[in-house]
């Protein structure tokens, strides 16, 4: 199992280089986190731009058009998939909706690489309740009725992106007084830091 846990992949790209199965790998690209934003949703772009940037081939997949067996096909064919950032709420939710987070799990068990921008780094974790702090995930929770926050449960540990970024600080000290209600291990990582897993172990690399 390998996974590749960003909390800015355009920050970090040529830290995935040495990681990648092959050269001109196949990356499913999917940017449904971001589906909820209006505005200009750069992130995905500057994901998509580092990508290329280090020779990978993007196929485009919007989960909101797939069946369980079009998403099966496509990681027959792929050797990398890549969540951006946006939403984890709205993004695990989705996975769930259309009974994909089986085909996810067993494609990253099976031999395929994982990685992940912010909210695609963070829905691995077996529990996403700490998400709930986020004050742009409150309006959705409300709106979706939200009552169940588990995530893709290939790791124990919760990443918490972003952590120099000044932008998440209100969202981070919220998250704090959530702690005491959880017994997840936390892991907080800066937009030049990477979480990297292979199999039971992680380590956290830097630019």
């Amino acid at each position: 199992m390998k996974l590749f846990l960003a909390s800015s992949l355009d920050k970090t790209a040529s830290l995935l280089k040495p990681f990648l199965p092959k050269t001109n790998c196949r990356v499913a690209f999917i940017a449904n986190a971001a589906d909820i934003y209006k505005g200009d949703n750069w992130w995905i772009e500057a994901d998509r731009k580092a990508l290329k940037e280090i020779c990978c081939e993007i196929v485009d997949v919007d989960l909101r058009q797939m069946t369980e067996e079009g998403f099966s096909e496509i990681l027959k064919n792929v050797d990398v998939v890549h969540f951006c950032g946006g939403s984890v709420l709205y993004l695990i939710g989705l996975i769930k909706e259309k009974k994909l987070k089986d085909l996810i799990v067993d494609f990253v068990k099976n031999g395929g690489l994982y990685t992940g921008t912010s909210a695609g780094s963070m829905i691995v974790s077996a529990d996403l309740m700490l998400s709930t702090a986020d004050p742009e995930e409150k309006d959705y929770i409300e709106t979706a009725n939200i009552k169940e926050y588990s995530g893709l449960g290939l790791v124990d540990f919760l990443i918490i992106p972003h952590c120099n970024n000044p932008e998440f600080v209100a969202g981070n000290k919220d998250l704090v007084e959530l702690m005491p209600k959880t017994n997840r291990p936390l892991v907080w990582i800066y937009d030049n830091q990477v979480v990297v897993v292979e199999d039971k172990s992680f380590q956290i690399i830097n630019t």
